[in-house]
């Protein structure tokens, strides 16, 4: 049955109103830099240990002092996982870090060291880490060790 032009005139008209989708808010990653601030007295003291003698330690200190009071913080992170990364990546047992060794290390950072140490990751990629999202990262470990 169809209706005439009078009958369509006297319809209201429908209001539709479309579905609602409340967006969760995201929480912004931080950066693998900022996200290793948390764990630069662990990272600290992994370093302190690789060091061989007191002198190299009391070296090591005192550059550690003047970098983070003259430059600030991020440098200082920066410097210092760098510093893990060249004492990883000159170990003397031939590339081999127990798990013993990195004991008290974040497990993100138990990888990359282990990476290092094995000549699996080069000192400019693990450096060019510090600049991206720790999911970033997180995922590129997960891809290395399911490579291996």
């Amino acid at each position: 049955m169809l209706a005439t032009a009078h009958e369509l005139e006297n319809l209201a008209p429908v209001t539709r109103r479309l579905a609602s989708f409340t967006l969760l808010p995201t929480v912004a990653e931080p950066l693998f830099r900022d996200w290793l601030v948390p764990h630069k007295e662990a990272l600290f003291r992994w370093v302190m240990g690789r060091c061989g003698h007191g002198d190299a330690r009391r070296e090591l200190a005192e550059s550690a002092v003047a970098i983070q009071r003259l430059r600030g913080q991020p440098e200082f992170v920066a410097w210092l996982y760098g510093a893990a990364l060249q004492a990883a990546q000159y170990q003397p047992a031939f590339g081999v870090l127990r798990e013993a060794d990195l004991a008290g290390l974040a497990p993100e950072l138990r990888s990359v060291l282990r990476l290092m140490a094995r000549g699996e990751l080069r000192l400019e990629e693990a450096m060019a880490l510090l600049a991206q999202r720790i999911g970033y990262v997180r995922g590129r470990l997960l891809q290395t060790r399911l490579k291996a």
